[in-house]
């Protein structure tokens, strides 16, 4: 009969979600998933055991799995996160999905606000003649996307700057996930664990967007494009925002789920106007 600290008890007998336990037995252990399985009465050391029992305290407070775990699978790569910096989301791959479309041969890429860098990692790697610059305001946020890009072999260059205060050049695509959660939102009590300043602009949720909007007028190429992310109830007013500013070619890209996220326009010369949002 197996002890009581063997895997397959323990997994019988823990309070949290299977697959949220398995992962940090992985964490513990150094198990692969099919280890996890086929030394399912390995026992764990006292040791062991007491760093698992203090990982799932953690996990039992609401904090993030990805946060103890200390990375996140995007497009197929783990990242390294930190509480500097977002959780990176399913849904922000179409972002990079979206970029990887309709960017030209060797395209110059802007990605604003890159947090863990997964986005501009992301895109450089999966196209590797793409000139990517990614930006942060947080110093602390843009060495977690630098040490991304090393670890994972991306050549990108990485500038500490509140948006566009310190790029420099036009670019083909700008892309951005941006704070876009309003300040009365109900989802903000859900995301305590993760940096406010990366989720709301602590307004109505648009003020970064419109930043975002009328600053890319200066760092677009013609014919470039400007897409980024937002909330699911905000795609017609992006869509009005962009328009506004005189892009066109504006289409606004459902998630998974069948709900607004991305939007997205391209720049012309002649109709842009950034007075007007």
């Amino acid at each position: 009969m197996a002890s009581t600290n063997a895997i397959c008890n323990l997994c019988n007998q823990t309070i949290l979600e299977l697959l949220d336990f398995k992962l940090l037995l992985r964490y513990v252990t150094g198990f692969n998933q099919v280890e996890l399985i086929t030394k399912n009465e390995y026992e764990l050391s006292q040791d062991e055991l007491v760093k698992l029992n203090n990982l799932v305290a953690r996990r039992q407070k609401g904090e993030p799995l990805h946060y103890i775990l200390g990375y996140k699978e995007f497009y197929s790569r783990e990242f390294r996160v930190t509480p500097d910096t977002l959780i990176p989301r399913p849904e922000t791959e179409l972002l990079v999905d979206k970029v990887l479309s309709i960017a030209i041969p060797n395209a110059r890429l802007l990605d604003l606000g890159t947090g863990s860098g997964c986005i501009a990692v992301a895109c450089k790697l999966e196209n590797p003649n793409l000139d990517v610059v990614a930006v942060d305001k947080y110093s602390d946020t843009l060495e977690v996307a630098c040490t991304n890009a090393i670890q994972l072999g991306a050549k990108i260059k990485c500038i500490l700057s509140d948006w566009f205060s310190n790029v420099d050049g036009l670019f083909d695509v700008i892309v951005s996930n941006p704070p876009y959660i309003a300040h009365d939102d109900v989802h903000l009590g859900s995301l305590q664990f993760e940096p406010q300043h990366a989720l709301t602009d602590n307004l109505d949720g648009f003020s970064h967007i419109k930043q975002i909007i009328r600053g890319s007028i200066a760092h677009l190429k013609k014919g470039g494009y400007l897409l980024f992310e937002h909330g699911f109830e905000q795609g017609e007013m992006s869509r009005k925002l962009l328009h506004n500013a005189g892009f066109i070619d504006i289409e606004t890209i459902q998630d998974y789920a069948s709900l607004d996220r991305i939007t997205l326009g391209k720049y012309t010369l002649r109709n842009s106007n950034a007075s007007s949002i």
